[in-house]
């Protein structure tokens, strides 16, 4: 047999080597082929195919890929022009008929044509002939037997047991029986399991019903009890319910009250400024000699400690905040509040009520020795700069100032002193409508901003040049004598506001480099939103609800400190060189936050390098993309910036230190609806 097989082999191999290899044939060498092939005497029309893949298709169809069998050797076939096995691939349809990897299956091989091939034409040529799906049949039980065993096996098998064919029923029905008494047996095991099963559901649910019984009854003492203390309790929450009606009631009264004391003091303090700037001109005081009370000059030297002889200089600040103000802020705030002084940007501190935004504003000067915070409340009403710094009046040359102003004025007086000025709520109104002059003069060499023409400013110094003196320290003053020569009350209260307008409120006022501005918010639908240029101008901070707030006070009463710190603005608060690897990791950024509309220019990337030269942290870069990139963020939800967030966040843990608070922000906003955005 094996001879014959070689001989089957070496004649498909000599028909190809004569015709060339399929994939070059026309339809002349096929037709040749198949006719020669399909000789009777060799294969018939019907080959013998051993299935090797098997899927299921979407239409009902079942795809096969089988390899041709030798019909003598039950070997593949081996295709001399590239060595491989001979495989054929066909679709038959579902029907019910179930193949599997190994069946053994004949079928009738027809003609290739050409003319009817689809695109996978050069594939079908490897298979050199056509098979008709409809001819698939399964084969013999002795040609199964055969293609699994081998001959030498099924012959032993005919030879002991006769005919193959007739023998196959006598072995399934010997099968069958088997598996009849095995199934027996198993019905036979699960009824005796059932039964013991059933007795012992039985005796829990004997055991179940007493115990509720019993828990019943407890049940109905203690609803007894609660039924007694809950109409005891109803007529207590009536009693309170009473009661805050009339609390209410007292509130809204103590409310009326405190509006109308709100207006009386803003009436008083009108008045106040009113006698004093009249007790100026009376005086003839020079402006830049007003001194007011500073308790910080009784503070002796041992009552201080230096910012700059600190080991840790955040600890401290957690610690005498702590001490002196009773106010318990995590590392992390203190840390990005520190680095956004330094950097003189304007600090944007957000989050819930109650976390202490304007506690740190108003509190961290009482920490540091010589530092005045300012909180000037923003109104909803503000539409322009005049609603901050105040208005001049042409008619009597007088500036009429505001709180802010006047904070700037005497930052410009005490230039070694840090002053904050904090503008609470500043979102009420739009922070750009009444602040943005600031924030652009602020990017500027010598930051000044304009309070009103240059023209009155040279009128001014025209009016008061006659009066003018200068003392033995150099220092221009009013000259008392002449002034009282000046007939007109209106005529010497000008004469005083022109000098107020030289050295108080000059036409440009420069803004003073001992000052940092810091703005308080809360996000919800009463606020108006920050525009770019407000946020590229910023250093973010979110304020949390500490998760272990037992813990964090245990950890500060460890470093409390009691004195006040002493700073050195130029050499404390200002940082004059970058952090060139902060500035590059924030650049390599810009390719996803192209596609998040939130690209940084070379103002921010500046910042992002002062920045990480300023704090000495590990998490600062985690710091830099929640105070600096991420609130750029404002893009309307697709699959695109949806996926441009994501790489984002991957980059970012593979870059650098990234803390679990930040990849929950970025968790945060991909999980929003149609905006992405930081501010929600």
């Amino acid at each position: 047999m094996e001879s014959n097989a070689g001989k089957l082999q070496d004649y498909l191999n000599s028909l190809l080597n004569e015709l060339g290899a399929p994939i070059n044939w026309t339809q002349e060498d096929a037709h040749q082929f198949y006719v020669r092939f399909c000789d009777p005497q060799l294969l018939g029309s019907r080959l013998i195919l051993e299935v090797r893949y098997v899927k299921e298709l979407q239409n009902d169809n079942v795809l096969l890929i089988a390899e041709v069998l030798n019909p003598d050797t039950f070997t593949p076939f081996v295709l001399p022009f590239n060595g491989d096995k001979w495989t054929v691939a066909l679709t038959v349809p579902n029907n019910g008929a179930k193949y599997k990897k190994g069946d053994i299956l004949t079928a009738v091989a027809e003609e290739l044509k050409f003319n009817k091939l689809s695109d996978e034409k050069e594939n079908r040529k490897l298979g050199m002939v056509f098979i008709n799906a409809n001819s698939i049949r399964r084969a013999s039980f002795q040609t199964s037997l055969l293609a699994c065993f081998g001959e030498r096996i099924v012959q032993k098998l005919a030879e002991q047991l006769g005919p193959l064919e007739k023998i196959a029923p006598l072995i399934v029905s010997q099968i069958e029986s088997q598996i009849e008494n095995d199934i027996l047996r198993l019905e036979a095991k699960l009824n005796k399991q059932e039964n013991e099963l059933r007795a012992n559901f039985r005796e829990q649910e004997i055991k179940l019903q007493e115990e509720y019984r019993q828990k019943e009854e407890m049940f109905n003492k203690e609803k007894s009890k609660i039924d007694r203390q809950l109409k005891k309790l109803e007529g207590q929450k009536k009693l309170i319910s009473d009661e805050e009606s009339l609390l209410d009631k007292r509130k809204r009264e103590l409310e009326e009250q405190k509006e109308a004391l709100n207006k009386e003091a803003q009436k008083l303090e009108g008045y106040k400024k009113s006698l004093k700037s009249q007790f100026e001109r009376f005086r003839l005081v020079h402006p830049l000699l007003e001194n007011e009370d500073d308790e910080d000059n009784a503070i002796s030297n041992d009552q201080t400690i230096h910012w700059s002889d600190q080991e840790d200089i955040i600890a401290t600040i957690q610690g005498a905040l702590h001490e002196r103000c009773d106010l318990q802020y995590e590392r992390d705030v203190i840390e990005c509040f520190v680095g956004a002084l330094k950097t003189n940007q304007l600090i944007i501190l957000h989050g819930p009520s109650g976390t202490g935004k304007s506690s740190l504003a108003r509190n961290f000067s009482k920490i540091i020795k010589g530092a005045k915070t300012y909180t000037i409340r923003v109104q909803s009403s503000w539409t322009d700069k005049q609603d901050i710094l105040g208005f001049f009046n042409p008619i009597d040359y007088q500036y009429v100032s505001t709180e802010f102003l006047d904070a700037l004025v005497e930052a410009k007086k005490n230039p070694k002193s840090l002053y904050l000025i904090c503008l609470d709520e500043m979102n009420l109104s739009h922070v750009e409508y009444y602040f943005a002059e600031f924030l652009s003069a602020m990017e500027e060499e010598n930051p000044k901003i304009t309070l009103y023409s240059k023209h009155f400013q040279k009128l001014a110094d025209e009016m008061i040049k006659p009066y003018i003196t200068v003392d033995e320290n150099g220092l221009e003053l009013l000259d008392e004598e002449k002034c009282k020569q000046i007939q007109s009350d209106s005529e010497r209260w000008k004469v005083q506001n022109c000098f107020d307008l030289r050295y108080r409120y000059p036409a440009e006022f420069e803004i003073p480099r001992n000052v940092r501005f810091i703005g308080t918010m809360n996000m919800d639908h009463t606020v108006k939103g920050l525009s770019p240029k407000i946020i590229d101008r910023s250093f973010v901070i979110e304020l949390r609800y500490p998760e272990d707030e037992e813990g964090l006070i245990e950890e500060l009463e460890k470093i409390k400190v009691s004195k006040l710190i002493s700073v050195d603005l130029e050499k404390d608060l200002t940082v004059t060189v970058m952090d060139e690897d902060c500035r590059q990791k924030a650049k390599e950024l810009n390719p996803l936050l192209d596609q998040l509309g939130a690209r940084l220019n070379r103002r921010a990337l500046d910042q992002i390098g002062y920045y990480g030269s300023a704090v000495n942290s590990h998490l600062k870069f985690d710091q830099i993309i929640r105070g600096k990139i991420l609130p750029r963020i404002q893009v309307s939800r697709s699959e695109e910036t949806v996926q441009a967030l994501e790489q984002l966040l991957q980059k970012l843990k593979h870059q650098s230190d990234i803390s679990l608070l930040t990849q929950m922000k970025i968790e945060e906003m991909l999980s929003q609806g149609r905006t992405i955005t930081y501010w929600r």
